[in-house]
């Protein structure tokens, strides 16, 4: 695929594929700037759930409704498991707390860590929260799903598409979007 960057007359933002670029896009390094249009060119993963992936999204579909943090760590830990082998990378820790940490700004539904959270370095880790902040009830099951496969795409930018640093282009939140679709088909929601 070949994406084009045009400048366009002064005042108007450059575009990729005919969509403004944003503004903090001309803020990036060079470098940052050629991941993120490679971010930004990739729709989608080459993944193909088999039999055992649906049961467990439908695990965790089932698991979220409970409360019990630790029964849905296991079972978001067994789903990222899963699609981890199936793409043919190393796995990601993952866990559940309690209420979503907020602020003036909004509420935080999950975070990567790409280094694991420590100063130091340290492995990988997601981390997904399970209530939300004002009332403390327990999420949506898909909106679940959706978190954790937001921040599974943050993990696969480096792991997979082997990219310096994990953006939110369109093309990020495409590839969210799709993994929510194939592994939540309209007959199995929630």
């Amino acid at each position: 695929m070949i994406i084009a960057v045009a400048a366009g007359p002064k005042g108007n933002r450059s575009t990729v594929s005919g969509k403004a670029l944003p503004g903090y896009f001309y803020r990036l390094s060079a470098r940052a700037q050629r991941v993120w249009l490679k971010s930004d060119s990739i729709d989608r993963y080459e993944l193909v759930p088999d039999a055992p992936t649906f049961r467990l999204t439908t695990a965790v579909m089932a698991a979220v409704p409970s409360g019990d943090s630790l029964l849905i760590e296991r079972a978001a830990q067994a789903l990222t498991d899963q699609i981890c082998a199936l793409m043919a990378v190393h796995g990601v820790r993952v866990e559940v707390r309690g209420v979503r940490p907020h602020n003036t700004r909004g509420e935080l539904h999950g975070i990567f860590y790409p280094r694991g959270p420590s100063a130091g370095p340290g492995a990988p880790l997601i981390i997904l929260w399970m209530r939300t902040a004002q009332r403390h009830d327990v999420v949506k099951p898909k909106t679940f799903l959706r978190t954790l496969m937001h921040e599974l795409g943050h993990y696969l930018d480096y792991a997979l598409l082997r990219l310096d640093d994990s953006f939110h282009t369109a093309g990020f939140f495409r590839r969210e979007s799709f993994l929510v679709r194939i592994l939540c088909p309209p007959e199995i929601s929630v």
